[in-house]
């Protein structure tokens, strides 16, 4: 809708209820057909206006006479431009297949006005959900469950998956159709087994976990050993032949008596 402008209103408000001042109100309504809300109610009751009006402004429809309102031709007009304007029609018209038709064609949410009888029409459902997936939820709740139908709206519109009856909302056709894969449930987690106290063991600290690599050091240590005692013998034997060497005096270079070493 555009703003409102203020000169335009005051313009429209300059002219009197008179057929004579139709072409200059016609002028204004052409660009402006919000405007038709603030026209003379002479000129909101006539079809050649009203049509101008409607237009370039469908929502327009609400401010109209009620003669106008139930003009098929403005209505059609109306709905050219705006399908929601639907929700403005007289219940004798919202409830005629070829204008719903019409407001379907840029408005596929417009099929929530629609008379109770006509959201059962497939080919109407059809169309509503071509041009709005959203327009699923605005359905009978009978095609909501369809899943003949459901099968062929699914294939060019996926997206209404999210609309569809809960019963069959999961059903493995329509996912494989909607997502292009085949639906999967989720498998429940597997069922814990209760474990016996004898087969837990306790946990391991960081200390323990070293004093068992230390254990297994010695352990191979002791191998060693014990796989060349030979060499444990001689090496022995070499110690016990080493010379035992006196104590020196650092300054004098000489042994160190025991004199030397009293106070």
């Amino acid at each position: 809708m555009d703003v409102p402008d203020q000169r335009i209103i005051d313009r429209l408000a300059c002219y009197r209820n008179d057929k004579r001042d139709k072409e200059q109100v016609l002028s204004i309504i052409k660009n402006n057909g919000w405007a038709i809300r603030y026209a003379p109610p002479l000129f909101r009751n006539s079809e050649e206006v009203c049509v101008a009006a409607m237009k370039t402004y469908g929502l327009g429809l609400e401010f109209l006479s009620p003669l106008m309102r139930r003009n098929e031709k403005v209505v059609k007009a109306a709905l050219s431009h705006c399908g929601m304007a639907l929700i403005f029609a007289p219940e004798e018209l919202r409830s005629r297949r070829d204008v719903v038709k019409h407001a379907l064609q840029n408005a596929g949410l417009a099929l929530e006005f629609a008379h109770p009888d006509l959201k059962k029409d497939h080919s109407l459902v059809y169309q509503a959900i071509q041009q709005d997936p959203r327009a699923l939820q605005c359905a009978d709740d009978s095609l909501k469950c369809d899943r003949k139908f459901l099968l062929k709206a699914l294939g060019h519109r996926p997206q209404a998956l999210d609309f569809v009856d809960i019963s069959v909302r999961f059903d493995p056709e329509l996912v494989k159709v909607a997502l292009g894969q085949e639906y999967r449930p989720e498998s429940p987690p597997p069922k814990e087994r209760p474990i016996s106290p004898s087969k837990t063991a306790a946990p391991r600290s960081r200390r323990s976990r070293r004093a068992l690599l230390l254990e297994e050091r010695r352990l191979l240590r002791r191998k060693s050993q014990s796989r060349s005692p030979e060499r444990a013998k001689s090496a022995g034997s070499r110690g016990s032949r080493a010379p035992s060497r006196e104590p020196t005096d650092p300054v004098s270079g000489g042994e160190v008596t025991d004199g030397d070493m009293s106070p």
